[in-house]
């Protein structure tokens, strides 16, 4: 499903528009007033792109190193805010908690403001999903109005631009009500990314849901509006299909070993060896390479053809971003990363040594994957390098390709990176690209 659709005003959809569920929110839990027109403005902070920075090694760093930075533990405890990964576009997604938002008497909201903006700063200048849960959000938590006006506005078109899609699963009476109010200060173009996701396997076109790691509370909402649905006469319950055994030729969701075993003259999958070959010859001087995401439909038709063994012919598709954005999808469909579940913990602990001892933490750490891991590693480390060294013409350095692959090379059992182990990622892979020779020579 493409998201560029002819500028008419219509109401945010997946799959037949906003369905009220039949235990919606009581009457206490929406708004009483008009949103007001008071709200603050907000001057952006700087204009300066990200791709144009040049020492980003502190941001990728643990928050410690930072001693300047605002103290967010108070907010970031409550989990509220995560990123998980990417969607099937090769976006990162941002995925936001209703019902963990504390009590509303008490919770610091301007400071959360500040929180979500420090969240996405990382993201804004590379295309990115936002996944909202409405579930949860009651009278006692519910932020009040002129704070999400506030937030709208100082979320200004910086933050708006990259944003290509914002899933509100999940949608009750306060979201339609928010619409209705908001409806006057929403451009065209924002309204055409926003879409209602009533349950959870309707994302599954977009959003691979085991990624997501969501919480059990949203799971048990999802699925006794399932039981609701499947009761009603006449109504489809939960599409989802069955799994199915992968083909032989099968490269994307499976594990690294299942590929190299049926491609035995390979030392890395070859749609690996593909897909860089392509990209040396087509795009190491394109601007924000790897930043940029494309059609969701097309990256998936691409990749079932990929795994029907059909050979492609990545010039004719015209796009030099479909095929990075496959690369990065390659490395986070793998049942297991690159970086195994089992190193998981010691990437994180990279960071607890001295910054001078860092490079030869990593290097150990990588001497201990599987020689099929090393391998594939290496590759990809040493391709990045490849295009690390034309940043003066595609502006992404190792600190910019450490931000788009740190997430994509190593992820705990569960799917999910929390907020707090991001920097350690993406400081793991910065270093295996600035500090490539002492690792891997």
């Amino acid at each position: 499903m493409s998201l560029d659709h002819p500028p008419a005003r219509r109401q945010p959809s997946i799959s037949g528009g906003f369905e009220e569920p039949e235990d919606g929110f009581a009457d206490d839990d929406l708004v009483t007033s008009g949103y007001p027109d008071d709200a603050l403005e907000y001057g952006g902070a700087g204009d300066r792109s990200y791709l144009e920075r040049d020492n980003f090694e502190n941001e990728l760093g643990s928050p410690a190193d930072n001693p300047f930075a605002e103290d967010f533990t108070d907010i970031s405890k409550h989990e509220i805010v995560d990123v998980v990964g990417d969607d099937r576009a090769g976006r990162p997604i941002i995925v936001v908690y209703a019902y963990r938002l504390p009590s509303n008497k008490a919770f610091d909201h301007q400071k959360f403001l500040r929180y979500l903006q420090h969240t996405l700063d990382k993201f804004v200048d590379q295309d990115y999903t936002i996944v909202y849960n409405h579930y949860g959000l009651r009278s006692h938590n519910k932020p009040p109005m002129k704070w999400l006006v506030q937030t709208y506005r100082i979320l200004d078109r910086r933050y708006k631009k990259n944003l290509k899609a914002l899933y509100l699963v999940h949608p009750t009476k306060f979201i339609r009500l928010c619409w209705g109010l908001f409806r006057p200060i929403i451009s065209v173009k924002f309204e055409r990314k926003l879409h209602y996701v009533n349950y959870l396997h309707e994302l599954d076109e977009f959003v691979r849901s085991d990624q997501l790691g969501l919480p059990q509370p949203v799971k048990d909402h999802d699925a006794s509006l399932l039981a609701a649905l499947k009761a009603k006469p006449g109504r489809p319950a939960n599409n989802g299909s069955h799994p199915t055994a992968p083909l032989p030729t099968q490269q994307f969701g499976v594990s690294l070993s299942f590929i190299l075993n049926h491609h035995p003259d390979c030392n890395v999958p070859p749609i690996v060896t593909e897909l860089i070959d392509f990209l040396r010859k087509h795009a190491l001087k394109t601007e924000g390479i790897f930043r940029r995401s494309t059609v969701v439909s097309q990256v998936r038709a691409i990749q079932q053809r990929i795994n029907k063994g059909e050979k492609i012919d990545f010039a004719s598709l015209g796009n030099v971003h479909l095929p990075a954005v496959l690369l990065k999808t390659f490395l986070r469909e793998l049942t297991e990363p690159v970086i195994p579940f089992s190193l998981y913990n010691d990437v994180l602990r990279i960071t607890d040594y001295a910054a001078d001892e860092r490079n030869v933490a990593v290097r150990d750490l990588v001497g201990r994957l599987p020689n099929e891991n090393y391998i594939l590693l290496k590759t990809i480390a040493s391709f990045l390098t490849e295009v690390m060294s034309h940043s003066d013409v595609n502006l992404m350095n190792a600190n910019n390709l450490a931000v788009v692959f740190g997430p994509n090379l190593a992820w705990p059992g569960d799917q999910q990176v929390s907020l707090a182990h991001l920097s350690h990622l993406n400081n793991f892979c910065y270093r295996l690209l600035t500090a490539y020779n002492v690792i891997f020579e």
